[in-house]
């Protein structure tokens, strides 16, 4: 950068150059460039809905293990309401069998949405997921070979919330 003398505009800043200001120019420059980039996030945050999903109905589904057969399954305990989108269920799940499983919730798009770690026999776990899309959920044993092998896996439709008038 060349010499300029006390008062000469410098052509890239447009202000009038002091001795020692030229610091404080760039310290500004570098200020107001931040606040330029960070503006637009505080303005999309303050937009943002922090609350997350927006929750349509909240309940428990209760099930239970059965691990008797060749194929280990997941069985309702009672009444099992339609599933649509924008429930929020909690799994109660007993583990009435023999072995130790786990349970996950996959949403359509592979995603997993809920998951227990594995319970012994006698023991229950609890999951509680979102179902924030339409389609079909998976809800899973992934201890050792119980999907692969003993296709411990349920399948729940979800469906679109229809609004009555």
């Amino acid at each position: 950068m060349g010499e300029q003398a006390k008062g000469e505009t410098d052509p890239h800043l447009g202000n009038s150059v002091t001795p020692g200001s030229d610091l404080m120019d760039v310290s500004l420059i570098r200020r107001t460039l931040a606040v330029v980039a960070i503006a637009p996030l505080a303005l999309l945050s303050a937009c943002g809905d922090d609350a997350g999903p927006e929750v349509e109905r909240s309940y428990d589904v209760e099930l239970r293990i059965d691990d008797s057969g060749d194929d280990y399954k997941f069985v309702a305990v009672g009444e099992v309401p339609d599933f649509t989108v924008g429930d929020e269920v909690t799994f109660i799940v007993e583990n009435t069998g023999t072995l130790n499983h786990d349970f996950q919730v996959q949403a359509p798009d592979g995603d997993v949405v809920g998951l227990a770690p594995a319970v012994a026999p006698g023991d229950s776990m609890e999951v509680t997921a979102f179902l924030g899309q339409v389609g079909i959920y998976r809800l899973n044993c992934l201890v050792d070979d119980h999907l692969t092998q003993h296709d411990m896996q349920t399948l729940i439709e979800v469906a679109p919330l229809t609004v009555e008038s």
